[in-house]
């Protein structure tokens, strides 16, 4: 059963087991929010193998309050995840999109000892869609970013069609994005970006993780995985790239056994 409860400023929605024997906790993406995992939580052999998720929106996802000091930045977003996963006692974070290149920089500090699953992060600018590139153009404008992102909000359902064909859970997604203030939701898009331009190349972030990380993409993700960078993260001791059969950008929606089973072999290994 689903239960909802605050910490420190993040929304927790839990799928609990009766004898849980690990913790995940999962992070959605850029306009995102727990809803993006409810067909993984509801895999049947999460329960079986004890798994206990607790999907968590983030300060300024789903409408939630930003502290006054927050700066936006993906390091400041993986100081507080590491911050919830250790209040949490999590076995390993999960992290799809957006959330996936947080968890490259808590992978580059160090910091959280455990497991990492990232899914269908962009490792360079040019990884990403163009529509989300231009919608970061736009948003530095000043003269124009705001009437730019108000006809993205309009236009919002229609951007995440393509990816669901659950048409109750496309409505709850974008319901949930919408509930985001478009200034909140350009300062989190700017940071995004900032973050990549500043390294240039993300797969290097992960070359000295001292954890293990799962990288999943789908077979069929809009998001650019060049070969050079793929061979890049095999060549990493610690790193293991998986194709999820059957899957577009939100994997764990489009193929949530094949996700869940990823999840349990890592918490198992």
């Amino acid at each position: 059963m689903s239960t909802t409860r605050s910490c420190n400023g993040w929304l927790l929605i839990e799928e609990r087991s009766e004898a849980p024997k690990f913790r995940v906790l999962a992070l959605p993406g850029l306009m995102g929010s727990d809803v993006v995992f409810s067909k993984l939580m509801a895999e049947p052999s999460l329960a079986e193998a004890a798994v206990h998720i607790i999907a968590g929106n983030p300060p300024g996802f789903k409408g939630l309050p930003v502290p006054h000091d927050f700066d936006f930045s993906i390091e400041s977003y993986a100081a507080i995840v590491e911050s919830l996963a250790e209040a949490e006692n999590i076995d390993l974070i999960l992290g799809h999109s957006f959330a996936g290149n947080v968890l490259i920089e808590v992978a580059g500090r160090g910091r959280y000892k455990r497991r990492l699953m990232i899914i269908s992060p962009s490792l360079e600018r040019e990884a990403e869609t163009k529509d989300l590139k231009n919608l970061d153009s736009m948003s530095r404008k000043p003269l124009i970013r705001g009437l730019f992102l108000w006809l993205t909000y309009l236009m919002m359902k229609s951007a995440f069609t393509s990816y669901f064909d659950d048409e109750e859970l496309l409505a709850a997604v974008v319901a949930d994005a919408k509930k985001i203030p478009r200034s909140i939701a350009r300062k989190v898009l700017m940071g995004y970006f900032d973050h990549i331009d500043k390294h240039g190349n993300l797969a290097e972030r992960l070359a000295t993780t001292q954890v293990p990380v799962y990288y999943l993409r789908g077979d069929q993700d809009d998001i650019k995985l060049t070969d050079e960078n793929r061979a890049r993260l095999e060549a990493y001791d610690r790193v293991k790239v998986f194709d999820i059969p059957g899957a577009r950008h939100f994997a764990m929606t489009d193929n949530p056994a094949e996700v869940a089973k990823l999840i349990i072999q890592m918490l198992t290994l």
